[in-house]
């Protein structure tokens, strides 16, 4: 009983000290914004602002074209960069960016291998590498892939061998242009597309544009994996 009475005090001392800090902030507001009058807190109030919000405010700064009576005007934010390695330059991890995992990744597989023959143990270490860098390749695919990329290789994948003509592609990307206004309004889609060719996701043969089978597997690793297809742009 009396464990649970000294309890139950240091609650209640606890939430009164939470409301008298709460009071005093309260009170601290109220002097600054009588005391002070309107312009100065309103000044305290933007500064406030620039501090929690500078990365945003630094991003729309450059972009201004022009400032009226009406407002801000920005200009559309540029198409973003994506990568264009092939699936033949990736490249290893050093062992010595993470010295402490790779040993123990590196204990484990001599574990695995080590009742096997030198044959068996190579055939494994094979395919497991190359399982690993497969994964490796989707995963890289899915970090700079855009949402209406994946949605162009849903509808390529849903056509099958027909695919879906430059036309029709062109109509496809004057929509999804139209549904992201004005961010996308500089935007091109023939590097829009050159992603997926790079990546070998799709390929483009006169007049028509057709998923791959790495296309069609990509596909099938973001729905293994839970990979959401609602992505930006």
């Amino acid at each position: 009983m009396n464990g649970a009475a000294a309890s139950s005090n240091d609650w209640s001392g606890f939430i009164a000290g939470v409301v008298a800090t709460w009071n005093w902030f309260e009170r601290l507001f109220v002097a600054l914004w009588s005391g002070l009058g309107w312009p100065q807190a309103v000044l305290i109030m933007f500064c406030i602002a620039v501090v929690y919000f500078k990365a945003e405010i630094r991003n729309i700064l450059p972009r201004i074209k022009s400032i009226g009576a009406d407002g801000f005007e920005l200009e559309s934010p540029q198409p973003q960069i994506q990568p264009s390695v092939k699936q033949g330059e990736l490249k290893a991890i050093p062992a010595g960016e993470f010295p402490h995992s790779f040993e123990i990744v590196s204990e484990l597989v001599k574990k695995q291998i080590e009742e096997m023959s030198e044959k068996d143990a190579l055939l494994f270490l094979l395919s497991d590498d190359v399982s690993w860098r497969v994964l490796w390749y989707f995963e890289n695919i899915y970090s700079f892939i855009f949402g209406g990329q994946i949605k162009f290789l849903a509808l390529l994948n849903q056509r099958g061998v027909a695919g879906v003509s430059l036309s029709e592609a062109t109509r496809e990307w004057e929509v999804h242009k139209e549904n992201n206004k004005p961010q996308m309004d500089d935007w091109e889609m023939q590097p829009y597309l050159n992603f997926l060719v790079v990546k070998e996701l799709i390929v483009i043969a006169g007049e028509e544009i057709k998923i791959t089978i790495t296309g069609k597997e990509f596909l099938m690793w973001m729905t293994k994996y839970g990979r959401s297809a609602d992505r930006l742009w």
